[in-house]
């Protein structure tokens, strides 16, 4: 909290004075001397606080890590004054995940702004080896103190929003932070890569699928339900992953000029080796229960219905239970629920009927226009089916015999 008093204090004394300064500058000013301009705003120095390098700003990009809830990367931004020796990160993120992933999968975890110095916040980033980059962003001299002031109120708030990483991730808050910056200036954006006709789903399944991370997939996949498979929101609102925001602002203008500049400042080396880090992937392993499902004995059977019911029970959970955003609803519920294990004694009345509705479900995941479920999941729903039916046959031969 000291850091943040500080800042606070100096929010008081150096932005607070230029948010006014911003607001009441004129372009007959640029005809005065420094001096002249800083008495007309009360200032009795000889600071040159429309200099472009009084504050700089720079967009730090974190490679994607290992960790669930690492698997996009992370943007954040760095704010520099060094006339007032002041350097911060912003970094938009949640309270820890690592011990509570309880509050996490209720939808109790809070997300803010922190102001972080810049050592502490590469230290974890090289001893993880991920790699971080920093890009310059070309703003104005009054709206780069208009986006200092706009983080520090943000960050003296601090965590205050339900996780949320689609519509409050840490790429989107940096988007939204740099627009109120701008304060009415619009962004010129080039033409969108196709992919951007997606969904969030698909933009974050290709960017887990490219860090060659598939169980971070799979249970990204599994949690989030249908409310990042809108494909007709804005272009804008779809920058969640962070090298999608690097990509994307490369190509924009602001005055003419490029929005971000396109040669980085390294300020951590990646060590990661760009590999698969599984030795079995999520649809290698259901595909082999896929196999197993067809086998005539009864443990096999049991290991599918555990698995259906193990996923089934995480997605009912947060579809019925959580408050976590995007989990309202869930295609996976259908062929995923804890149903089938509960009615199991009864199954001769419903496994048949229910492998049809299976069927049909892994037809329509298949065809659909855009991606819902991974392949993994169809295939392991394609498993269940095969025990469904076996199990129906097998009643029927027996209350046949009786």
């Amino acid at each position: 909290m000291s850091l943040l008093r500080k800042i606070g204090r100096m929010a008081l004394l150096l932005l607070l004075p230029l948010g006014v300064m911003a607001q009441g500058s004129s372009a007959a000013d640029t005809t005065l001397s420094v001096a002249e301009r800083n008495a007309a705003q009360g200032f009795n120095d000889t600071i040159d606080r429309l200099d472009p390098n009084f504050v700089t700003v720079s967009l730090v990009i974190a490679d994607p890590g290992d960790i669930l809830y690492s698997s996009f990367g992370h943007a954040m931004l760095h704010l520099e004054c060094p006339v007032f020796h002041l350097d911060y990160i912003f970094s938009y993120e949640s309270e820890g995940i690592s011990n509570n992933w309880g509050r996490f999968l209720k939808g109790n975890l809070k997300m803010g702004m922190f102001a972080i110095d810049p050592d502490t916040v590469y230290a974890p980033y090289r001893a993880e080896g991920r790699g971080v980059k920093e890009y310059k962003l070309n703003l104005s001299p009054t709206q780069k103190q208009e986006l200092w002031r706009i983080m520090d109120e943000l960050a003296a708030i601090g965590p205050n929003q339900p996780y949320d990483y689609y519509t409050r991730g840490c790429a989107i808050s940096v988007v939204h932070v740099i627009k109120r910056a701008l304060q009415g200036q619009n962004i010129e954006y080039s033409l969108w890569p196709e992919k951007f006709k997606g969904t969030l789903r698909e933009l974050g399944y290709e960017c887990v699928t490219k860090a060659h991370r598939p169980w971070n997939r799979f249970a990204l996949m599994t949690l989030a339900g249908s409310g990042i498979d809108n494909p007709t929101i804005s272009k804008e609102r779809k920058l969640i992953v962070p090298a999608d925001l690097v990509e994307i602002w490369q190509k924009a203008k602001i005055d003419g000029k490029p929005l971000l500049e396109r040669e980085p400042t390294v300020k951590v080396e990646s060590t990661i080796v760009d590999e698969p880090k599984w030795w079995i992937s999520p649809l290698a392993l259901s595909l082999l229960v896929l196999l197993l499902a067809f086998v005539p004995w009864r443990a096999f059977d049991y290991m599918v219905l555990a698995i259906v019911t193990f996923i089934g029970v995480m997605v009912c959970y947060t579809v019925c239970l959580s408050s976590l955003p995007c989990t309202s609803w869930n295609w996976l519920i259908i062929p995923f629920n804890i149903l089938p294990a509960l009615a199991w004694h009864w199954r001769r009345y419903w496994s048949l009927p229910y492998a049809g509705i299976i069927v049909v479900w892994c037809i329509g995941m298949l065809s659909a226009p855009h991606r819902l479920v991974e392949y993994a999941h169809i295939v392991l729903a394609l498993a269940f089916c095969v025990v469904l039916i076996k199990q129906s046959s097998l009643l029927l031969t027996l209350h046949s015999k009786k």
